[in-house]
This record gives C-alpha cells, sequence and structure tokens, in this order.
C-alpha cells in the first residue's frame, strides 16, 4: 500500500531527526524489524535473542551453500 510505506518513511524520518548526531556520525541506526519480542523487553535479552537468530540464519545460509567434495578419480580404476 503507498499510503502505508509513505507512513512507514515518515516515521522512520522523524526516527532519525530525534536520533543524536553523534549516534548518526558513527554508524548507529535505529532498526525496524519483525520480531516476535515484547515492547519493553530487556535490551540484552533482545539483544542476546537477535544475535541467535543471526547465528541461526548464517549457520543455514552456510549448510545450504557447502558443496560436497567430488573426486576427481574414476571409482572404477
Amino acid at each position: 500500500m503507498v499510503s502505508g510505506r509513505h507512513n512507514a518513511e515518515s516515521e522512520l524520518k522523524k526516527l532519525e531527526d530525534f536520533q543524536d548526531s553523534s549516534d548518526r556520525h558513527e554508524g548507529w541506526r535505529y532498526l525496524i524489524d519483525r520480531t516476535e519480542l515484547k515492547a519493553g523487553t530487556d535490551p540484552a535479552e533482545a539483544t542476546r535473542h537477535r544475535q541467535a537468530e543471526l547465528e541461526a540464519r548464517e549457520s543455514k545460509a552456510m549448510k545450504e551453500i557447502k558443496t560436497p567434495l567430488i573426486s576427481s578419480r574414476d571409482p572404477q580404476e
């Protein structure tokens, strides 16, 4: 929906305007992502949860890109 996207971009702009300039300079950004965490979750717990999700995604991706080694020898030799 166009209006939904416009509203989301508007809210993101508000967040960026609210952000401290030193944080922006250092590369820190507010992240808007889907999560099952409840509002008010302890920040350290939320970080651990996101890190575990990231590691699970990376592990899955690594398993998907690994290809079995194929022997160059003919097994009938």
